[in-house]
């Protein structure tokens, strides 16, 4: 399953390399599948969120509240909840049975570009953009209460991408200033600095 920057949403076949049906949807252009495979979440230029249902390929619910682009959705490890982040510097919380924001996360950051739950769920990742002076490019919350548990520095500009080791032990961070960095998710102290891209870092992946 894919989305693009021309907004639409298509399947593939991965042996024979062909779409499978027509687009689902446009408007969307970052999408997280559940992780049972039933359910894709979206979001794009309009502030709202679709989910799709992936067997018959229809909408069953939209959600509002965000107010401009929609640059990070993913789920929660037990498919419970989605989170999504805006460039109108907040993190949302959605509930899957209710369909309601459960949590508003009014970040600090002017631009929300990244956000991710740690593997036991009980931390939420967010990063962007932020201030000349902060330079408080990733900040790490209580996913219960929403509250601020941390905020690593050490990027000299906008996170575009955040990914969780498996083990919880170590979150990774990709960013504008080229460089890619390591945290220590007990200490929230650097561990490491990765240089040797030339350009932007958008996609962060541990193996």
């Amino acid at each position: 399953m894919t989305t693009s920057y021309d907004s639409s949403l298509r399947v593939w076949n991965l042996q024979s390399g062909k779409q499978i049906g027509i687009d689902w949807e446009y408007g969307v252009s970052r999408i997280a599948l559940s992780p049972d495979g039933q359910k894709v979440v979206g979001g794009g230029l309009t502030g709202g969120l679709k989910l799709w249902d992936t067997n018959t390929s229809t909408v069953i619910a939209e959600w509002t509240g965000h107010t401009e682009y929609v640059a990070s959705v993913c789920w929660s490890q037990d498919g419970g909840r989605v989170m999504s982040g805006c460039r109108d510097g907040t993190a949302r919380v959605w509930n899957m049975e209710s369909g309601k924001a459960i949590l508003a996360i009014e970040t600090g950051l002017s631009k929300v570009e990244a956000v991710i739950y740690s593997p036991d769920m009980t931390m939420i990742g967010t990063g962007g953009e932020s201030s000349e002076h902060l330079k408080e490019f990733i900040k790490i919350w209580d996913a219960k209460t929403g509250k601020l548990i941390a905020n690593p520095k050490g990027h000299a500009e906008e996170v575009y991408c955040l990914a969780w080791t498996a083990d919880g032990s170590t979150l990774i961070s990709g960013s504008f200033d080229d460089s890619i960095r390591t945290w220590n998710t007990t200490t929230w102290q650097q561990i490491r600095v990765l240089t040797g891209h030339t350009n932007p870092v958008p996609p962060v992946a541990p193996t």
